[in-house]
């Protein structure tokens, strides 16, 4: 005869203990990824959104980690406006998601990080991981640098001392005007570039130093243009994105306004319909952790490349994706652990893969990665195209200059607080 064993509920008082504790699930790590899925920016939302996907779909299918565990996306639409972030971070956390992303506006991630320091501090033993993916304002990993808060993006400063460190070869470069979107983000890129113009290119003079309203609130660039013509300017240097650096691109080329353009953002695959071959006007040069359309990459990465692409319909326009999880996953095993404090102390210091050999590391004093980076600018299809939702843009990076780590390895003001 069969055994039944009944749960017998004991009422003490008057809290009821229960005698069958739940056991732990083999469900997926759900990951919650807060991003702008509508409104003028759903486009760098989606891509996020789709690039996550597509490296949990890799991860799961090398057989997810631990013992077999599978990474689901929960993607979150906080339609680039701050009361919805607080509350879509407030539904993960009462959903039970321990995981959270986000990279679509350092304001919203300012947000997270806020909460996550009070809600961490008042929940041990249920702390919530944030996994930065693309917010890059540098003091997240400064002053505002929490245990539980990587960075898996260049911060700010390191890509304006980046972008800055091959300005200083251009003996072309005489005369530069700043163009910075008005919040978080843009003031830091605004205030470094005016810092690390002094240190390391003092022969090149800041002739403008504009502020605008951010998120796609202006429509009409053409005042903005007058001001640069009348500046003088040889070279633009902007951190701006989004609809906010496409329409200065176009309205440049309809002024037939000829400047260099140097940037992080300006030539996101997203924006790329937007721009056509008005990209191509002026020079643009940007910095990132690999050039998207490497002809001499290793096979390896040409196959994730060529599969990204048929999968999501667009070129790969950052590395860190894969950084990200790579070192998740690594993180995970290395701690035999799926608790976020865990993790947290097996990614510090953790090492990643390079393309092409280049250094990755996560610096265990504030939590920010650190990667080689190259100088790339935009040029026409050298055989292997921006591809983006599908359409080919006919338009290629040309690798013009290289950035090692140890250019870029800042000091930091960090100090974080461990459980």
């Amino acid at each position: 005869m069969k055994k039944i064993i009944y749960c017998v509920i004991i009422t003490i008082s008057l809290v009821a203990i229960s005698a069958c504790e739940k056991k732990e699930t083999k469900g997926p790590i759900k990951i919650a990824s807060i991003e702008p899925l509508s409104g003028p920016y759903a486009s760098v939302g989606k891509d996020i959104v789709d690039s996550l996907q597509y490296w949990a779909d890799v991860t799961n299918k090398s057989g997810g980690v631990l013992d077999g565990r599978m990474i689901e996306i929960i993607p979150m639409d906080n339609a680039m406006k701050a009361e919805k972030t607080t509350e879509l971070l407030r539904k993960a956390i009462d959903d039970g998601i321990r995981f959270i992303t986000q990279g679509g506006g350092s304001s919203h991630a300012l947000n997270i990080i806020k909460q996550l320091e009070k809600y961490n501090a008042r929940n041990p033993g249920k702390e919530i991981l944030f996994l930065n993916n693309s917010s890059v304002t540098t003091s997240f990993t400064n002053e505002h640098c929490t245990f539980y808060h990587f960075r898996f993006d260049a911060n700010v400063d390191m890509k304006v001392a980046g972008l800055i460190s091959h300005m200083s070869n251009d003996n072309s470069i005489e005369k530069v005007y700043l163009f910075n979107q008005n919040y978080v983000y843009g003031q830091t890129f605004r205030e470094t570039a005016n810092r690390v113009l002094k240190e390391k290119a003092p022969n090149i003079e800041v002739v403008g130093d504009e502020l605008i309203q951010p998120f796609g609130k202006v429509q009409d660039f053409n005042p903005y243009i007058s001001k640069i013509k009348l500046s003088g300017a040889d070279t633009i240097l902007t951190g701006n994105w989004g609809p906010d650096v496409y329409r200065l691109i176009n309205a440049l080329a309809d002024a037939g306004v000829k400047v260099k353009l140097f940037g992080i953002y300006i030539s996101q695959p997203s924006g790329i319909s937007a721009m056509g071959k008005n990209l191509l006007h002026n020079d643009v040069v940007v910095v990132k952790e690999f050039n998207p359309t490497n002809s001499s990459a290793p096979d390896w990465y040409k196959k994730m490349d060529s599969d990204h692409i048929a999968k999501k319909g667009f070129t790969p326009d950052a590395d860190r994706f894969r950084f990200m999880f790579e070192m998740f996953k690594a993180a995970i095993e290395k701690s035999n652990s799926l608790e976020p404090k865990d993790i947290a102390y097996a990614l510090e210091g953790i090492k990643g893969k390079s393309i092409d050999g280049g250094k990755i590391y996560m610096r265990e004093d504030d939590h920010q990665i650190h990667f080689d980076m190259q100088a790339l600018l935009v040029s026409e299809s050298n055989g292997q195209s921006i591809i983006y939702r599908g359409a080919d843009s006919d338009m290629s990076y040309v690798k013009v200059g290289n950035i090692p780590v140890e250019d870029i390895t800042l000091k930091t003001s960090c100090n974080m607080k461990r459980p």
